[in-house]
């Protein structure tokens, strides 16, 4: 049969068992499994099923199941948005994403990267990053796609997006994994970055073209973001987060989960420090990241692991003890020429404070607060939090 059959052609008869006579997806991988992990004897396992009898002989049977509507549908909403089909049996399939209790039986893509021999990591997070998680999503990522590592994320707001973005720039690229159909931009404010994608990497779903975003799907999505992955890094994280479902799926994957501690007084960093005590591995650095993942390095080329390059606003490399050594900028080192600025920013620490509550400590008028505030912000010594909340970067 495997000579009978081109990969084209398996993936039509794929989607015709899964989505013309609705065999479960689950059922079509356990099938997989117990047929030695070959698509075409997959096939053969549901000869003496009733609902397939008409395609015992896959020669004559082809015209007819790639007329039907609903695969005529699926083929051209891919046709019409540019994107393809990988089936687990091919050998572009993620190795690793072939290895987890439910891996989907085909993946929607669009972009190269997918097939090509890649080492992936996940980098996740909250929508509602701070300026620190924005920069530490940015340093990460753009680190492992120096190294040549592949960044998985999901395509939303907030720390996937600077992780797409910032892995994007350089060699290994990224990968984003959607909780829709194909031809589906979520968020929409997304758009530039879903094009971006498609040059240096690959937008990757396991749902049927026009599949909206519904909630349910992203717990689905997750488990393809870890699966693909060495590891997942979690970046900033409430409790009840996302990322959060992503590192358990890592877990029970048996990958490495990864965590960046963050300011005790976020709630977006306290998922992550839960993680930290339930023994995720504490990043500091990429080389924390790379010494943990070589079990799993496969690349053609082998993995170097080198101290990264930094010279920016937070930090300078030290080549000698391998630690970022932090600028000295803390609140004994800033002093202001205005006792009053002095004072506000003094009152505005790493705990969001309300203007209300700036106005009664400090004793100042309305006014006078809102200028100092705002002064701050445009030095960027502070920002909004929230609505009406302040806190220093």
């Amino acid at each position: 049969m495997d000579e009978i059959i081109a990969d084209t052609e398996i993936n039509d008869l794929i989607l015709y068992l899964l989505y013309h006579l609705k065999i479960r997806p689950s059922d079509f991988i356990k099938a997989y499994r117990e047929n030695d992990c070959c698509v075409c004897k997959t096939v053969s396992k549901f000869k003496n099923t009733p609902r397939i009898i008409d395609i015992l002989n896959i020669k004559n049977s082809f015209n007819k199941y790639k007329k039907t509507e609903d695969i005529l549908f699926i083929k051209k909403k891919l046709e019409k948005t540019g994107a393809d089909i990988v089936n687990i049996g091919n050998k572009h399939y993620p190795p690793l994403l072939k290895q987890i209790y439910f891996p989907p039986p085909v993946l929607f893509f669009k972009g190269f990267k997918i097939m090509q021999e890649n080492n992936y990591i996940a980098v996740v997070g909250t929508r509602k990053n701070t300026a620190y998680g924005k920069d530490a999503a940015i340093y990460i990522s753009s680190e492992l796609s120096k190294a040549g590592i592949t960044v998985v994320s999901g395509m939303a707001a907030g720390i996937d997006y600077w992780a797409h973005k910032a892995a994007l720039k350089h060699k290994g690229g990224t990968v984003g994994v959607l909780g829709c159909g194909i031809n589906i931009i979520y968020p929409p404010e997304n758009k530039n970055l879903f094009e971006e994608i498609t040059e240096n990497g690959s937008i990757a779903t396991e749902f049927i073209p026009g599949t909206p975003p519904l909630r349910n799907n992203f717990p689905a999505r997750n488990r393809i973001i870890s699966g693909f992955s060495m590891g997942v890094i979690v970046i900033e994280a409430p409790q009840k987060s996302g990322a959060l479902i992503t590192a358990e799926f890592a877990l029970e994957q048996n990958r490495e989960v990864f965590a960046l501690p963050g300011n005790i007084f976020s709630s977006e960093s306290m998922g992550c420090h839960t993680l930290i005590k339930n023994g995720a591995k504490l990043i500091h650095d990429v080389d924390d990241i790379l010494c943990e993942i070589t079990q799993f390095y496969s690349g053609k080329n082998s993995l170097i692991i080198k101290n990264p390059s930094i010279d920016n606003k937070n930090g300078k490399y030290n080549s000698k003890t391998g630690r970022i050594k932090e600028n000295k900028r803390n609140e004994k080192n800033i002093k202001f020429s205005e006792p009053d600025k002095n004072m506000v920013y003094e009152i505005i620490g790493f705990k969001p404070k309300t203007i209300e509550e700036i106005i009664v400590l400090s004793g100042l008028k309305t006014p006078r607060v809102m200028q100092i505030i705002s002064e701050l912000e445009l030095d960027n010594m502070i920002y909004q939090k929230s609505l009406n909340q302040f806190i220093r970067l």
